[in-house]
């Protein structure tokens, strides 16, 4: 009897733990699959487009890079019909790329995607979303199907850089040695493009950190970005920039007391990108015929046949013509204090009477006129008399408006720390 007992103790005991068991193993493999299924899906989408870059030659049409990866000329025309009013698809440049995303099944184009310029690229895809005939296969009429195309903003991965170094012969050299990206350098330069003449005032021994962005786009180094902030030490007087945005009026670069950098006029009247990389040694200039002025008070810098010159200030011009030993010369009114002019030119982009605007070409450097090599000789007169502009002291910048100024000294506080600790 207990013996009995005891075997129908024991049955129950294996059904239960086999009932626990066989719901604990059903429950549990629910789950399982319930926290699976979005990743297991996730990894079947990722898997069913492929992306063809194409590189844009010289010669290269949009229909032949097309043509080139077995896409039909209809299909072709379709794209570049419905990016018409978005981008016109004949102005690709040579270098850039167009990258093309197919269907793994069906082999058929699903989007492109082509950078316009650095901050936005053009966006072409099926519109399968509102259409659904738009999913025809590669046996159907891929050209029927409707395309959407739009401008989207390029996403970045943004990387926050500083550096520091010190000029033994020049700012673009300093920082070259120092790996960094030329156009950082420029676009450093332009900051402090109202403080300081890059070819004529920096000197050996003079200190320049900055920190700025770096753009990455799928793990790969793109371009620099935004100059952050940047301090540069010439000949014992540093100069600040920060950048800050408090509103679109106010946006731009602002030194430690809170002024614009940006001044009455520009220390150089031919931008540092065309003097940076060997074309002048920062050396002025020295003119055979310095007869025909006084004392030759004025500046030379040597540049490139060709070479941009931009006005250093807003104003009118007086005077675009041939002056005798200048040669080709262009002349500015900015007020009724001071007149600037630039001689030698080998060609002219304004004309008599013209408004020109701070920064904007008026001329190419040349040779013209009582010279002995392509370089522009640029004066700078001061209630009718020639005076040196690297002495020239100019008020500040604009201020930030008061509302704005106790969350500016907040913003750069740590900022100057970092530029004044590097």
């Amino acid at each position: 009897m207990k013996r009995v007992r005891f075997l129908l103790v024991l049955v129950v005991c294996i059904g239960v733990i086999a009932g626990v068991f066989f719901w604990y193993r059903t429950h549990t493999s629910k789950i399982l699959t319930e926290e699976d299924v979005p990743a297991q899906a996730y990894a079947q989408e990722a898997q069913t487009t492929h992306t063809v870059e194409l590189e844009i030659i010289e010669g290269a049409t949009f229909g032949k890079l097309l043509e080139d990866v077995q896409v039909g000329g209809s299909v072709a025309q379709a794209i570049f019909d419905a990016s018409q009013d978005v981008y016109d698809l004949s102005r690709i440049r040579i270098g850039r790329t167009l990258n093309l995303v197919f269907d793994n099944a069906t082999g058929d184009l699903e989007q492109l995607v082509y950078p316009i310029s650095s901050e936005e690229e053009l966006y072409v895809i099926v519109a399968s979303a509102t259409l659904p005939h738009a999913m025809a296969t590669s046996t159907g009429n891929r050209a029927a199907v409707s395309w959407i195309a739009e401008r989207r903003p390029i996403i970045y991965d943004v990387r926050v850089k500083t550096l520091s170094g010190t000029i033994s012969s020049s700012l673009y050299a300093a920082a070259l040695a120092q790996g960094i990206d030329e156009r950082a350098i420029i676009a450093l330069a332009d900051v402090f493009q109202w403080s300081v003449d890059f070819s004529m005032d920096a000197r050996e021994g003079d200190r320049f950190v900055f920190t700025y962005e770096e753009r990455y786009r799928d793990g790969n180094y793109v371009m620099p970005g935004n100059v952050i902030a940047g301090k540069f030490v010439n000949a014992g007087t540093p100069y600040y920039a920060f950048y800050y945005a408090p509103d679109d009026d106010h946006e731009g670069y602002y030194d430690e007391e809170g002024n614009s950098t940006q001044k009455m006029f520009l220390k150089a009247p031919v931008a540092f990108k065309y003097i940076s990389s060997g074309f002048t040694t920062g050396a002025r200039y020295v003119d055979a015929f310095q007869e025909y002025t006084s004392s030759h008070r004025a500046i030379d810098y040597a540049a490139t046949h060709g070479t941009p010159v931009r006005t250093v200030g807003d104003g009118t011009v007086i005077a675009a013509g041939w002056r005798g030993p200048y040669g080709n010369a262009v002349s500015i009114r900015h007020n009724g204090t001071y007149t600037t002019n630039y001689a030698h030119l080998s060609g002219y982009a304004v004309k008599r009477g013209q408004k020109v605007s701070q920064g904007q070409t008026i001329g190419y450097v040349g040779s013209t006129g009582y010279s002995t090599g392509p370089h522009l000789h640029f004066e700078m007169v001061k209630n009718n008399v020639k005076i040196n502009p690297l002495l020239e002291v100019l008020p500040p910048g604009d201020p930030l408006p008061d509302a704005y100024t106790e969350a500016y000294f907040v913003h750069i506080q740590e900022l100057q720390s970092l530029l004044d600790a590097s």
